[in-house]
C-alpha cells in the first residue's frame, strides 16, 4: 500500500511539473499575442488538471484503505515507518513547492490576459468612434446622400 501512495505522489509531482512548464508555455503565447497557441495549450492544461484531480481522489482511496477513517495522507503519515515517511514527505514538500509556483504563474498569466482584453477593448471603442460619421449629412445605406431636414410633405388621408 505503501508503495502505491509513493507511486501516486511522485506522479502527482510529475504532473505539476509539467503542469508549471504549460503554464511558463501559455505565458510566451501571451505575450506573443498567439490566440491559438494559447487555446491549444489551454485544453491541455484543462485536461492535465482533470488528470491530476483524479489522481489525489485514488491517493484518497488509498489513504482510506489504510486507515477507514482517515481523510488526510497526513493523518497516516505517523504509522508509516521513518524510511518511507522521509520519502513521502520530501514528495508533498516537491508538490507543495511545485504548486506554489503554479500558483503564481496562473496569476500572472490572468492579468496578462485582462491587460491584452481590455486593450482590445479600448482599441476597439476608439476605431468604432473614430469611423462613426460626426455629421448626419452623409451618404444613406442606398448610396444617395442623406437629407438631414426632410423636405415638407402634405399629409392625406382619411378620417
Amino acid at each position: 500500500m505503501i508503495k502505491l501512495i509513493q507511486a501516486n505522489l511522485d506522479r502527482q509531482s510529475k504532473a505539476v511539473l509539467l503542469l508549471s512548464m504549460l503554464l511558463q508555455e501559455e505565458f510566451s503565447l501571451l505575450m506573443n499575442k498567439d490566440p491559438h497557441g494559447v487555446t491549444g495549450v489551454e485544453l491541455v492544461i484543462q485536461e492535465l488538471m482533470r488528470q491530476i484531480s483524479a489522481e489525489r481522489m485514488s491517493m484518497r482511496s488509498f489513504v482510506q484503505k489504510f486507515d477507514p477513517s482517515a481523510q488526510r495522507l497526513g493523518q497516516i503519515l505517523p504509522a508509516i515507518e521513518d524510511g518511507q515517511r522521509k520519502e513521502i514527505e520530501k514528495l508533498l514538500s516537491k508538490i507543495d513547492e511545485l504548486e506554489q509556483k503554479c500558483g503564481v504563474q496562473a496569476t500572472k498569466n490572468h492579468q496578462l490576459a485582462q491587460a491584452l482584453l481590455e486593450q482590445s477593448s479600448s482599441m476597439l471603442d476608439f476605431l468604432h468612434r473614430e469611423i462613426t460619421p460626426k455629421e448626419k449629412n452623409v451618404y444613406s445605406a442606398r448610396g444617395r446622400y442623406a437629407n438631414p431636414k426632410p423636405q415638407a410633405s402634405l399629409i392625406n388621408g382619411r378620417l
